[in-house]
């Protein structure tokens, strides 16, 4: 049976001859020797999920100091340099310059994460949570017969909020590069990994937490530290300030006031891409529960 995956959709979707020459020739593009985003991509994700598994073990963010949590980062650096990396050897004394810089920036995000779960009731159920091989869920397919999918991938980090006896779940992708969400290209049959990966968990993911689920959103975190080319030297508020909007998430969101609050604290938001306008919540990534409903039904069609 064909395993389908989110960027496999994405890829038949954008161009089904790129789509053949990559899954059906299997051709590569030849690439120097070095850290590549890729491998960039694969330490960061390795660092945020084993420094969040450790935070929700030890009683979650709000309970852990910023000492404690920089310890635990760099213990998981330093695992990945042995196991990933074999402690440097046969690496370039430029590599390992390179690798110093981008341990800075993990750093910058883990403690960038650590004050966006401070302010919120959302908690770190799953990280990695694997589609096709977790024995916990069951199998979402798509299409019978010969013509029956499986949906495969992997989703970086599920987060969860228990009110009025029903989970409240929320996708997170970590992103290295600088995609954003976008519901057109959702229209067009692209970006649609991690609202597939929270449909699925709406049908079947009682087996996994024992509660009705409820779809409360899905969000791209910035997994890089805010580099801000100027042309000017800017004053250090004006900075800070650029700084917190490149960290800003994107993504669609429950339009609840409860689940808006749950998610982040307050009227000024720092990191959810929400607005206050006269006291109440705005901005293009709100979604009603008929909208998530629509795009589901949207969705389904797509695969099929």
């Amino acid at each position: 049976r064909l395993r389908l995956s989110a960027s496999r959709i994405d890829k038949f979707a954008s161009c089904r001859f790129a789509y053949f020459v990559q899954y059906g020739l299997k051709a590569k593009v030849r690439e120097p020797a070095g850290f590549t985003p890729p491998e960039i991509g694969t330490f960061m994700h390795y660092v945020l999920q084993h420094v969040a598994a450790d935070v929700t073990a030890a009683g979650g963010f709000a309970k852990i100091s910023d000492g404690a949590l920089d310890g635990i980062t760099d213990k998981y650096i330093k695992e990945y340099v042995r196991e990933e990396l074999n402690d440097f050897r046969e690496k370039s004394s430029r590599f390992r310059y390179l690798f110093t810089r981008l341990s800075r920036d993990v750093r910058a995000v883990v403690a960038d994460m650590a004050a966006e779960m401070r302010a919120s009731d959302f908690a770190p159920l799953d990280f990695e949570l694997d589609f096709g091989s977790d024995p916990r869920i069951s199998r979402t397919e798509v299409g019978s017969g010969g013509d029956r999918l499986t949906l495969t991938g992997i989703a970086d980090r599920v987060d969860g909020w228990v009110h009025d006896g029903k989970l409240y779940l929320r996708v997170v992708d970590y992103k290295t590069g600088r995609k954003k969400f976008d519901l057109s290209d959702v229209w067009y049959g692209m970006g649609l990994q991690m609202l597939l990966y929270l449909f699925a968990l709406e049908k079947n993911g009682r087996d996994i937490y024992g509660m009705d689920i409820v779809p409360a959103g899905v969000l791209y975190v910035p997994a890089r530290d805010a580099l801000l080319p100027s042309s000017v030297r800017l004053a250090p508020e004006e900075a800070e300030k650029k700084r917190a909007a490149e960290k800003k998430r994107s993504g669609l969101i429950l339009a609840q006031p409860e689940v808006i609050e749950a998610m982040e604290h307050g009227d000024a938001p720092r990191y959810i891409p929400v607005k206050f306008r006269g006291g109440a919540p705005s901005g293009d990534a709100l979604a009603t529960v008929e909208d998530f409903g629509v795009v589901a039904r949207h969705i389904d069609e797509t695969l099929r």
